[in-house]
C-alpha cells in the first residue's frame, strides 16, 4: 500500500469540513463524515477506491467525491498526495489554482 500526505490547504479543509459539520450536525455527525473522508483516502491509498481523472481542471490531477465533498490528488509510486477537499458547489477550478 502506498503512503499518503495531505498538503496544508488539505489539512485547513478538513478542519473546515470539522467545524461546518460539528456546528450545523453535532459532534458525533462531524466525526463520522472525517472518517469517511479519511477512509477514502486509505483507500485510494489502497488502490481499493474508485477515482477519476480531473485533467480537465488540473494536469495529473484526480478526484474522488466523498459525500458533498471533491477530494482532489496526485499520485506517485510510493505515495497519494490529496491536494484540496472541497464542497461540490465551491468554483472547483479557482480554489485549486490557489492551492498551486
Amino acid at each position: 500500500m502506498k503512503g499518503y500526505v495531505l498538503s496544508p490547504a488539505a489539512e485547513r479543509d478538513l478542519d473546515e469540513i470539522w467545524d461546518y459539520t460539528s456546528k450545523k450536525w453535532g459532534l458525533s455527525q462531524a466525526e463520522r463524515y472525517i472518517r469517511i473522508i479519511q477512509d477514502t483516502v486509505i483507500g485510494l491509498a489502497a488502490g481499493t477506491q474508485v477515482s477519476q481523472s480531473a485533467e480537465d481542471i488540473r494536469p495529473g490531477y484526480r478526484k474522488a467525491v466523498v459525500g458533498m465533498h471533491v477530494l482532489f490528488f496526485k499520485t506517485t509510486a510510493e505515495t497519494v498526495d490529496v491536494i484540496r477537499i472541497l464542497h461540490q458547489q465551491m468554483d472547483l477550478p479557482s480554489h485549486l489554482r490557489e492551492s498551486s
